[in-house]
């Protein structure tokens, strides 16, 4: 086999887990869907873009990046509207690469150790508590090769509201396929959380508030009204049952947070009446104190206001109070 081995320096690499496979896994539910990862992998035709799927992971190598970073986009996209929930890495190191009449036997395959850029890529998804993809910041550091990442374009920084111990702090996350946020929203709601993923409700949690707070940030007017009339139906619905409260108020926190900073952002003309603001927030409100939960939220807000140093608690007060404070 070492003859067939090559050495790709400076390859770029992205490592892809599945979310809940193991969980998944038991419950029979992924063995009647993984033909459809398969299938999705295959359909990957590049040919300067190697792939491996292996069981709960899939490694994807290329050493063009912009087919690199497309290609993850479009995979993780996918994965999301297919409920294939993925975390990821991007990074770029050097990788072994093998022919693949090298691997594979008539009565056996031998996996290959990808290399050092592999190795990089896994730890740093590890890093991550959400389903999303993160950038390695060697492609931000001095003197780094300008690799056309648009910030808000490609990618965003995001702080997790509920992060791993020791990896707190703002990521640089790659984006989904353009265009693709609106339609990603409308799979996360709290009938689909607690059908397939209860255990992994932070991660969850974490997903949801990601795409909500850039969904709020580009959507139409209408179609904020028509999501925000969805999930305060929704917590009706499902709020008396296995929602955790501690957990499910954190996604009304950002949601709060998202349509104050789409009013204060002034890219919104449709929205700059504070008194629609005051509306908006005052029905999220009264829907939590209906279904019980505005202690928990009220008790989380403070917490997360004295953390983040942020002033949402008071900001919601001076708006509901008309105070000229609030602008």
């Amino acid at each position: 086999m070492e003859k067939d081995k090559t050495i790709i320096e400076n390859a770029y690499v992205s490592y892809f887990d599945i979310l809940g496979f193991t969980s998944r896994f038991v419950s029979g539910d992924l063995m009647q869907r993984y033909d459809k990862l398969v299938n999705a992998t295959k359909a990957i035709k590049d040919k300067d873009i190697n792939i491996f799927l292996l069981s709960d992971g899939i490694v994807m190598i290329s050493v063009n990046f912009e087919k690199i970073k497309k290609g993850t986009q479009a995979f993780y996209t996918w994965g999301i509207l297919n409920d294939f929930w993925l975390r990821g890495a991007i990074t770029r190191g050097n990788v072994t690469k093998y022919d693949m009449q090298s691997i594979a036997f008539k009565d056996k395959i031998v996996l290959p150790f990808l290399g050092e850029g592999y190795l990089k890529a896994y730890k740093l998804e590890s890093t991550l508590n959400i389903s999303g993809i993160i950038i390695d910041d060697a492609f931000f550091s001095h003197g780094a090769t300008n690799l056309s990442l648009k910030e808000d374009i490609d990618y965003v920084e995001y702080e997790e509201y509920l992060p791993k111990r020791g990896y707190e702090g703002r990521k640089r996350l790659l984006l989904p396929k353009e265009k693709s946020i609106s339609q990603i929203v409308d799979t996360m709601y709290f009938e689909e959380m607690l059908k397939s993923h209860i255990e992994d409700i932070d991660k969850y949690i974490n997903t949801f508030c990601f795409f909500v707070k850039f969904f709020l940030e580009s959507a139409s007017l209408g179609v904020v009204k028509t999501f925000m009339e969805k999930i305060l139906g929704d917590l009706t619905l499902h709020g008396r049952r296995a929602l955790i409260p501690s957990k499910v108020v954190i996604i009304f926190v950002a949601l709060i947070e998202g349509l104050i900073d789409r009013y204060r952002s002034g890219k919104h003309p449709d929205y700059s009446d504070p008194s629609a603001l005051e509306l908006d927030i005052d029905s999220i409100l009264r829907t939590l104190k209906d279904e019980g939960y505005l202690p928990t939220f009220t008790d989380y807000l403070l917490d997360y206001d004295k953390k983040m140093r942020t002033t949402l608690y008071k900001d919601i007060n001076n708006l509901r109070s008309g105070s000229l404070t609030f602008v």
